[in-house]
């Protein structure tokens, strides 16, 4: 997929969301007996079709690694998770990394409704974890092999973010949206864009959404400006 555009971007998360609905092992015959209740998950897709809207935009990529879902360990084992039980695991939904540094971190949700009464207490969360991890060595492992030896060395960067990539502003009423987005803004080191108003996945041959350009365009400039560093 060449020169990704924003509306080609939520094209391909509408085209996702449709697919979703079938089953998706092809077969002639058992096509005709099957169907689904309910439709598969595809945040692992718009996962993977941020980070390609991402590398699309990478034009000398020999210093700029982007990985999906990586599961990123610490060096420092006085680093634990929030039950102080194990040492740190993070999972940004996104990592880009430019020359062995950690310089952004991005969760793409499909929208706000999951979880909604506790998104702002994961944001605090994660504001603090991001404090903890800044400059520190960390490594993860390739996700093909998981070989032992395919383990890659990073560096956390001083000055990183996490940044919340929302699909759509659908599954939950304006006002509590609203103030996810406010208090999210009252953060330091976590930002929050929503990408398109309206619904991608609307029962209905013609969705109406729309490119929520200032949003949008404000994650472009982000991205312009880490892949400039």
């Amino acid at each position: 997929m060449n020169d990704i555009t924003q509306i080609d971007f939520l094209c391909e998360i509408r085209k996702a969301y449709l697919e979703a609905r079938n089953i998706s092992i092809k077969n002639s015959f058992s096509s005709k007996l099957l169907s689904r209740g309910t439709s598969h998950s595809i945040s692992s897709k718009a996962e993977d079709l941020f980070g390609c809207y991402i590398a699309d935009k990478i034009r000398k990529t020999s210093k700029f690694n982007i990985v999906v879902d990586p599961q990123i360990l610490f060096e420092d084992k006085n680093l634990k998770n929030k039950n102080k039980t194990r040492s740190l695991l993070i999972r940004p939904d996104v990592a880009l990394i430019n020359n062995k540094i950690a310089t952004c971190f991005f969760d793409v949700k499909m929208d706000l409704g999951y979880k909604r009464n506790d998104f702002i207490i994961q944001a605090k969360e994660r504001e603090a974890q991001l404090s903890l991890i800044r400059g520190k060595d960390a490594y993860y492992n390739d996700g093909k092999s998981k070989n032992k030896d395919s383990k890659l060395n990073i560096k956390i960067s001083d000055k990183i973010k996490l940044i919340y990539v929302v699909i759509s502003d659908g599954n939950i009423n304006k006002e509590h949206s609203k103030k996810i987005i406010n208090d999210i803004n009252k953060l330091k080191n976590v930002e929050i864009y929503l990408l398109s108003l309206g619904h991608l996945n609307i029962y209905d041959d013609d969705p109406k959404y729309t490119i929520n350009t200032e949003d949008f365009n404000e994650v472009d400039k982000i991205l312009d400006a880490l892949l400039k560093t």
